[in-house]
This record gives C-alpha cells, sequence and structure tokens, in this order.
C-alpha cells in the first residue's frame, strides 16, 4: 500500500512540474505577443456592396453613382498630420475623437492621400444624380435593405449577390496595431455583378425621362415593345433621389408615387375600347352621328369639349375629333355586358404583376349594374364617371390594338444573373391572347392615324414613320382658383406600318392630351427613329 502511494505521489508531481513549466513558457514576455498576433485581427469593412439591377442589354442601373475616395486610416503621426492638411477645420474637429482613440476607422476624403497609415479606396454609390428609373428601383434603408420597388421586391437576392471590401490588421492582446505588420485587403466585390435583369431598356428610358422633364410637372410616360408587351420604358415624375428619400416624404406633389402605376380618371383615349366593343357588336365603322355639341340623356346633357358641334361623323372621325356625342349615341347600340367585357380584355380592372412582388393598381370598371343608370352608361362611353385606370392599363390596350388584337399583360422582369453575366433563373413570358379581331384592331389602327394626321392628335406627329394615337382631356370635378383639374392623356403606337412600340404619356393637369402630352410623345418616337429602333 505504502509502495502504491508512493508512486501515485511521483505521478502527480512530475504532472503538476510539467504544468508549471508549460504556464511559464507561454507566459514569457515575447511568446505572448506572438501568440496573440497569430490569433487576434481588428477588421475593418470599408465599403459593403450590393446585387447589380440591369436593364435587358446587361447594362447597370445601380452601382453607377459618383464616385467617392474612402480611407482606412490608422491612427499616428504621418496620417494625423496628412488628414490635417487635407481636410477642412471643422471636418477635422469632428475627426480628432476618432485619431485620439487609436484605433483605426474608415473616413470619406475629398481627395486621395499616400502616406504611411492611410490607405485608400475608390467606392462607386448605389445610386447616380438622377437615377433613372428611380420608381422602378426603389430605394433602401440605413441598413441597405431594399424598402421599395425592385429593391424591396428582390431584397433577398440582391443581398446574396453582396460584396465587401475589408481590411484586417494583426493586432495584440491590447487590441493595438502591431508594428512592421502589413494590412491585408480582401475585397469580394466583383460579387455585386449578379443580380436581377428587367425589360427596360436604358436608350428608351433616357428617351422617356428627357421627354418627361421637358413636358411634364406631375405625370408618366410608359413605352412597350409591341407585341411582347416588355416595358421598355416607365417614367414617374417628378422623381427623387434614392439617396435622399427623407427630403421628399412630406412633398405634397408626392415625388414618391409611381404615377404610371397608379390610377386616374381616363377619359377620351377610352373611346377606343368603345369603338373595339362597337365593332366586335357587328356595328359599321361607317355608323354616321350628327354631333350638334351635346346631348340629352335621361335629361342631363352631355357636351362635347367646349360644346363644339363636329357635325355628321363616322366611326373614324369622331375619334379623330374626339367626339363624346357619337359615342354616348353608339354605345346605347350594344349590349352592356359585351362592353364591359371589351374593356375586361383589354385590361381595365385588372391589377398586373410585372416583376414578382410588384404590382400596379386595378383601377375601377364599372358593374353591370352601375350601367343600367342611363347617366352612368353615357358617361362611361367616353370615358367618364367611375372609370380609372394606370398609364400602364391603357400602354396594354394601345399594345393589343398594335399587335393586331392580341393583348399581352405588360411586364418587367427579366431574370437572375450570376457574376458570369449568366441567367441562373429565366422568367416566364406571358401569354397572349386574341381578344380583338384582327379587322377590329386594323380599323382602330387607321383610325388612330386620323387623329394624327388631322384630329386632336397633331401635335404629336412625329418626323418620321408616321403614328396612330388618341388623346384626353378627363374631367375629374375638382377645382382650384375655380378652374377644373384635368387629367391629359396621349396614347398611341409607333411607327404607323408594322407598329413597334406603344406609347403612353399622362399629365395630371395641363392644357389637354394632344397639347400637353403630345409633344413628348413626338419627342420620344422621334428619339426611337434616331436610334436605329424603329426600323
Amino acid at each position: 500500500m505504502a509502495k502504491r502511494a508512493v508512486v501515485l505521489f511521483g505521478c502527480v508531481t512530475t504532472a503538476l512540474f510539467l504544468c508549471i513549466l508549460s504556464v511559464y513558457r507561454v507566459s514569457d514576455g515575447t511568446g505572448l505577443a506572438q501568440a496573440a498576433a497569430r490569433q487576434q485581427k481588428y477588421v475593418l469593412t470599408v465599403a459593403s456592396t450590393r446585387g447589380t439591377i440591369y436593364d435587358c442589354n446587361g447594362n447597370a442601373l445601380t452601382g453607377t453613382g459618383k464616385k467617392e475616395t474612402v480611407a482606412a486610416v490608422v491612427p499616428g503621426i504621418e496620417a494625423d498630420a496628412a488628414l490635417n492638411r487635407t481636410l477642412p477645420a471643422d471636418r477635422m474637429k469632428e475627426v480628432l475623437p476618432l485619431l485620439e482613440e487609436g484605433k483605426p476607422f474608415t473616413l470619406k476624403l475629398p481627395q486621395a492621400v499616400s502616406c504611411e497609415g492611410i490607405r485608400v479606396f475608390s467606392v462607386a454609390g448605389r445610386y447616380s444624380y438622377p437615377q433613372p428609373a428611380a420608381h422602378i428601383l426603389g430605394s433602401l434603408d440605413g441598413s441597405g435593405k431594399g424598402t421599395s420597388g425592385i429593391e424591396k421586391a428582390f431584397d433577398r437576392q440582391l443581398s446574396a449577390g453582396q460584396g465587401r471590401i475589408v481590411v484586417s490588421y494583426p493586432v495584440d492582446a491590447m487590441n493595438r496595431i502591431l508594428p512592421g505588420e502589413k494590412e491585408t485587403v480582401t475585397d469580394t466585390t466583383a460579387r455585386q455583378k449578379s443580380g436581377v435583369v428587367l425589360t427596360l431598356d436604358s436608350r428608351i428610358q433616357s428617351l422617356a425621362e428627357r421627354a418627361a422633364d421637358r413636358y411634364l410637372d406631375r405625370g408618366a410616360v410608359v413605352v412597350l415593345e409591341v407585341p411582347s408587351g416588355k416595358i421598355r420604358a416607365m417614367v414617374s415624375r417628378p422623381d427623387f433621389s434614392p439617396d435622399d428619400v427623407a427630403s421628399v416624404l412630406k412633398d405634397e406633389d408626392s415625388p414618391l408615387l409611381n404615377r404610371a402605376t397608379s390610377a386616374y380618371s381616363v377619359g377620351s383615349v377610352f373611346k377606343l375600347a368603345a369603338a373595339a366593343a362597337a365593332l366586335e357588336s357587328g356595328i359599321s365603322p361607317g355608323e354616321t352621328y350628327t354631333c350638334t355639341g351635346g346631348i340629352e340623356v335621361d335629361g342631363t346633357v352631355f357636351h362635347c369639349f367646349n360644346s363644339e358641334s363636329h357635325g355628321t361623323e363616322t366611326m373614324k372621325e369622331a375619334i379623330a375629333r374626339s367626339c363624346n356625342t357619337y359615342f354616348v349615341h353608339l354605345m346605347q347600340k350594344v349590349p352592356q355586358e359585351k362592353f364591359l367585357q371589351t374593356a375586361r380584355s383589354l385590361g381595365f380592372g385588372q391589377s398586373f404583376e410585372i416583376a414578382p412582388g410588384v404590382v400596379s393598381a386595378a383601377g375601377v370598371l364599372p358593374k353591370p349594374e352601375s350601367l343600367k343608370i342611363p347617366r352612368a352608361l353615357a358617361n362611361f362611353s367616353f370615358g367618364q364617371g367611375e372609370l380609372t385606370a394606370t398609364p400602364l392599363q391603357i400602354a396594354g390596350m394601345v399594345n393589343a390594338i398594335a399587335a393586331d388584337g392580341r393583348f399581352t399583360q405588360p411586364y418587367l422582369y427579366e431574370g437572375l444573373v450570376d457574376e458570369a453575366m449568366e441567367f441562373t433563373e429565366k422568367a416566364r413570358q406571358p401569354g397572349g391572347q386574341q381578344v380583338l379581331q384582327p379587322r377590329t384592331a386594323r380599323l382602330l389602327r387607321e383610325f388612330m392615324q386620323a387623329s394624327v394626321e388631322g384630329g386632336t392628335g397633331q401635335k404629336g406627329k412625329p418626323a418620321h414613320g408616321g403614328a396612330g394615337a388618341k388623346t384626353a382631356t378627363a374631367q375629374t370635378g375638382k377645382y382650384v382658383d375655380g378652374k377644373e383639374q384635368v387629367q391629359s392623356w396621349y396614347a398611341g403606337f409607333y411607327p404607323y406600318q408594322n407598329p413597334k412600340y406603344a406609347v403612353v404619356v399622362f399629365a395630371e393637369g395641363g392644357d389637354g392630351g394632344g397639347t400637353t402630352c403630345g409633344p413628348a410623345f413626338r419627342d420620344i418616337a422621334d428619339g426611337l427613329y434616331g436610334l436605329g429602333l424603329a426600323g
């Protein structure tokens, strides 16, 4: 027993000695510093990026902002002196506490600085100014999360494409930079090349934005490709900067509202749907009516614009001159259900999901029972009353007319791409549906051409290729300083032969569709011709 106790005591003593030796060796000052150097780093994130949003040609719509100089600064005599020479006094005062703290930090500089302790990077902003298609792209919150538009709808996918520029500094156990040791830079921003592809065409978007800036204070422009329904441009005015959303939150003009996907009073552009319903019901395009400037329905007189008397007209002339009384008379001959069914088939009363999670307003299409009231039917005949629609819906109707009667829901989303710009997901394109006879669509195009050539749409006539269009000046029943506020529309296709684009221009207010919106249509059409996109 005593022998065993001696052996056990010897083993324990030996183990204790080895432990003490180990602690002594590790606790040596040099060894401690070396171990800390191997195990500790001070990590500084200089910049974070996010997946890119592209147009249909692979042109980046985001990540194109002004490049900024961002520095990773290690406080020290040289760095302190360089910053003192570079920064204005008030800015230097703000930076002093960071320098005194002694830890590396990031700082935006007005210019590049070259000295020990300062490493400079050039970083592009997420958005440019002005930012094309701002209402479509949306914006981010302070943490970089999407809060509206495509940024919100595809936040998960765009966040997955996140990259960073990170600088790592070796530090000791006290979190102090180790002298003589080099920092390491890790740059994964190449990941931002993955992202979302839209149907927008930057060239056409630019044309539409310039036209909107020239002619519209509050309004929208939509350009669809015929017959696919791809949204090649979508503009809303007034504009906003995605980098400064807070500054416009209380603006009475609502710059954050996407007017292209919001519903408004329609007015006479709806006469295209009324004419389509009449033609589809077997009524001849040669049907005549004599306009005297007003027509009485159930004790109420409905007037043409400014009570103008148009005389005897056919359907073509009534479209070209935008005669209200002709259509009040005409639609009393069309079954109401047929009228509503035609309007529904052309997209009225429907919301469009133009991209996953991005939905337009449905607007208001009257119910059958409301049209049993003669005055309600009369109003509906020329696009007044409770009817509302979005510029996108009106563009969808024009696209169907230009596409020989085949309606295709407008859409914005093409798919997702990886860093090599290869599609990892392609959107399923919406299938079209024949909603009008080709003969009906052809007649409507002829009527719309007459409007451009000699009717209310003359101010939108392009220099080349011809066009077809319908104007509207929709009453709202709202008055400012004794003057009724109207909604102005110009909805057309271009060129006339073999149409390539449906273009809708909308303005809140203005002096009528032809006067206010027509010139914007003309500029866009002429721009398409100049770019060689209309041939």
